[in-house]
């Protein structure tokens, strides 16, 4: 199908629907260039105010972005090489790009839908990170970040942004704002059905268990049992807090404590190898008088839903990890 030029300028594809042209497609250029008050509504209209509503409360700071929709139409047409399966040579487009305009948030934000194709995640996140920092306003960047975190199951950073795709979103932007929302209303759904937590509730669980998962993997033994303890007083359910608290346990010789987290573990779910293997491990230690601390490099540690099950783990919603995925 033929591509349809923009109506103003006839030259470059026409991508955005114009809301003073009766919704026909002119090309970012032209956009930036007859933007004006007429156009209040739009969501490009409206990012350019929000941005200048934060650039003057943060004047002290400098915080200013710079505009070029001739590169904006430069990094389209490299998209459509990498849409059309020629990866390489649209990649190779948006680093030349990126290298020569590293001020402009729109370069980072295409480098990271590259990495994502790649499967290449956390390169992406730091590119989807970079853009943000540059222009905060972008929904499809913020939406872009969300399946990189659920991609890289990292669930706290992918709810804090989908939560931020609605909170900035516009008329415009309805369908992604609609996504967003159809997935925290159908995960918080989930997680009350596996926890009986809200949604609130369950990110505050699992960012105290990332603070004492972060405490284990430093060796801060006492410190990461009380981490563990506060993510299970919100969240009893998990049998990963159990596990790590008994490795925790172990490492400090308190034998009784650590059999008894294990036995925990277990009893949530019994099918949660991690806890059982361990736990045969701990066991064949002390039953031989030897320091569990030495049998350190064979026990798992789990974090969260990150290592522990990602093919049952029902907190990770099959459909969206395939649509992420395509």
């Amino acid at each position: 199908m033929k591509q349809q030029k923009c109506i103003i300028c006839l030259k470059t594809k026409g991508k955005r629907g114009c809301l003073i042209k009766d919704k026909a497609l002119i090309c970012s250029r032209c956009c930036a260039e007859m933007r004006n008050m007429d156009c209040e509504g739009c969501s490009y209209y409206k990012d350019t105010q929000k941005f200048s509503i934060e650039k003057a409360r943060k004047s002290s700071e400098h915080f200013t972005v710079r505009i070029a929709p001739e590169i904006d139409d430069e990094i389209d047409r490299a998209l459509m090489m990498v849409e059309a399966g020629k990866i390489e040579q649209g990649e190779k487009s948006i680093r030349l790009l990126l290298k020569e305009n590293a001020d402009l948030y729109s370069t980072h934000y295409a480098m990271g839908t590259i990495y994502g194709i790649k499967n290449q995640y956390d390169e992406a996140m730091k590119c989807f990170d970079r853009s943000i920092e540059l222009f905060p306003y972008s929904v499809e960047c913020w939406f872009n970040r969300a399946l990189t975190a659920q991609n890289k199951m990292d669930i706290v950073e992918m709810i804090t942004s989908f939560k931020k795709v609605i909170e900035i979103g516009g008329e415009d932007d309805d369908e992604v704002v609609f996504q967003a929302s159809k997935f925290l209303g159908d995960f918080e759904i989930l997680t009350r059905k596996e926890t009986g937590l809200g949604l609130n509730e369950y990110i505050e669980s699992l960012k105290q268990f990332d603070i004492a998962f972060d405490l284990m993997q430093s060796g801060q033994w006492r410190k990461a049992i009380s981490g563990y303890q506060k993510a299970i007083a919100i969240n009893s359910t998990t049998p990963q807090a159990f596990g790590n608290m008994a490795l925790c346990y172990g490492y400090l010789n308190e034998n009784e404590n650590a059999i008894e987290a294990f036995d925990k573990a277990i009893e949530l779910d019994p099918t949660y190898e991690p806890a059982a293997i361990n736990k045969e491990i701990f066991m064949e230690t002390i039953a031989k008088g030897l320091v569990f601390s030495e049998m350190h490099s064979k026990t798992k540690v789990i974090e969260y839903t990150k290592d522990y099950s990602v093919e049952n783990n029902k907190l990770l919603i099959d459909d969206y990890l395939d649509d992420s995925s395509k």
